[in-house]
């Protein structure tokens, strides 16, 4: 199916060339979803390509949503690598 009888199919009459390029892709099954990471720090899912900060720490590196958590992190990294202690109920 050519892009121009999807376009039709959606109903969409006009769009920007870009993202035609994109929606092409997509739909021939090139593009790769984008894997997220945790931010350590504040556990946010985020894209490591947009990542505000990043740092190694014991061979790995640590991606960060905004400074404000990188600088949590370098200040302590033990504090946020090590998994959290056995809890009893």
């Amino acid at each position: 199916m050519k892009r121009r009888d999807v376009l039709r199919t959606l109903g969409i009459s006009a769009v920007p060339a870009a993202w035609l390029a994109g929606a092409s892709r997509a739909l021939a099954g090139q593009e790769k979803p984008v894997e997220k990471v945790k931010d350590p720090v504040c556990a946010m899912n985020i894209d490591p390509s947009k990542a505000k900060g990043k740092s190694e720490y014991e061979g790995k590196t640590y991606y960060f949503c905004s400074d404000g958590c990188k600088k949590k992190f370098d200040g302590d990294p033990k504090k946020y690598v090590q998994p959290p202690p056995n809890q009893k109920f």
